[in-house]
């Protein structure tokens, strides 16, 4: 007998399909009644015409976390979720007063991508030749942090002998041993916390350290002493310039401790990267800006110490005195030059848009 009832819509092949595709996009966003959409280049984009049901969005909900119904009722849960190839980072959670249901997906490569393919310059990895000090890297949420990272710690698992150990929240890369050993510890699975994931890791001798996100006084006090006492540590911030990296790491200690910290900074830090992307002058992918300082013999200690001179580090970046380091805006009027953004792009992401107002004049 034919069966007369509506075929339920398999959300998986079709999020499979899109995390497979072609097209640009970051982020994957499901909300019961309402149409799929996902983030491109130029911002949120509808997939398909027909509005997804909590009958579709169940079994998807379910694949993802068993028990995601119990789980959402006190708060949004977030969880990974391999898809052949891919990684997933979901949110799931609630709205409008608990009647309606939507999750938020994020995709990533099982693998990191090469160093090379991020859109940073090649001479970053002089950065990670370093066998002790702080490596941060910064920039807006959706920046590509997180892929940032993971290339290049599968740069230093490539090319050295040693233990490498993470705590992250979530773990987004798996990393596979190649040259290091690799510990990866996820919050609050694994450890507690951040500061007491990286506590216990600095019993466990570990080369190189990666701190998912520097958030409070005790994840930063352990960053610096870890960086200070002979361990590579890369870690990560929320800020919009390198600059502002530094300054919201010393501001997470108390004003009669900054002196202190900012000396052991100077001594150990061996540079910042901020970065950001935006869509290419055509719309269809993603250009990474980057912001780059470094501390090669102590050069910018003088600027760390008085926190009267910070300020001077953009000036720094400026004069290209050692021919790594270079300013934002530097790197966006070339972009616009070579027609690989548009100039209104560039402005939009730019921390000082006077100057780079200026600047793009001045090409003209």
């Amino acid at each position: 007998m034919p069966n007369n009832f509506p075929m339920t819509r398999n959300l998986q092949q079709e999020v499979l399909a899109l995390v497979n595709a072609k097209q640009t996009f970051s982020d994957i966003h499901i909300e019961q009644d309402e149409l799929i959409m996902i983030k491109t280049p130029r911002g949120w984009q509808p997939v398909g015409d027909a509005p997804v049901t909590i009958e579709a969005l169940s079994p998807l909900l379910s694949a993802i976390d068993q028990d995601w119904e119990d789980k959402i009722i006190d708060k949004a849960i977030d969880c990974p979720y391999i898809l052949e190839e891919w990684r997933l980072r979901c949110n799931i959670y609630r709205m409008d007063r608990g009647s309606r249901v939507a999750v938020s997906i994020r995709r990533f490569p099982l693998q990191p991508i090469a160093l090379e393919q991020t859109g940073l310059p090649t001479y970053v990895k002089t950065m990670l030749e370093a066998t002790k000090g702080i490596i941060l890297v910064t920039g807006p949420t959706g920046a590509g942090k997180t892929t940032t990272i993971a290339s290049m710690l599968d740069y230093i698992n490539t090319t050295r002998h040693g233990h490498i150990v993470t705590i992250e929240e979530p773990i987004e890369y798996e990393l596979r041993r190649k040259q290091s050993i690799i510990s990866q510890k996820e919050v609050p699975t694994d450890t507690v916390s951040f500061s007491s994931g990286l506590r216990e890791a600095l019993r466990q001798k570990p080369d190189v350290l990666m701190v998912g996100e520097i958030r409070d006084f005790d994840t930063a006090d352990t960053v610096l002493h870890a960086g200070e006492s002979g361990h590579l540590v890369l870690a990560t911030l929320h800020t919009s310039s390198a600059v502002r990296a530094i300054t919201k790491l010393l501001g997470f200690f108390p004003q009669d401790q900054r002196a202190q910290r900012a000396a052991t900074l100077a001594d150990s830090l061996v540079g910042v990267i901020f970065q950001s992307l935006l869509p290419s002058e055509d719309g269809n992918s993603h250009v990474m800006a980057s912001e780059m300082v470094f501390n090669n013999n102590q050069q910018i200690a003088p600027y760390i110490i008085d926190p009267n001179k910070l300020h001077m580090i953009t000036e720094f970046m400026k004069r290209k005195e050692d021919n790594m380091s270079r300013n934002l805006n530097e790197v966006l009027l070339q972009l616009v030059i070579k027609k690989a953004v548009s100039a209104r792009d560039a402005l939009r992401i730019a921390y000082n848009r006077l100057e780079l107002h200026d600047m793009l004049n001045n090409k003209r």
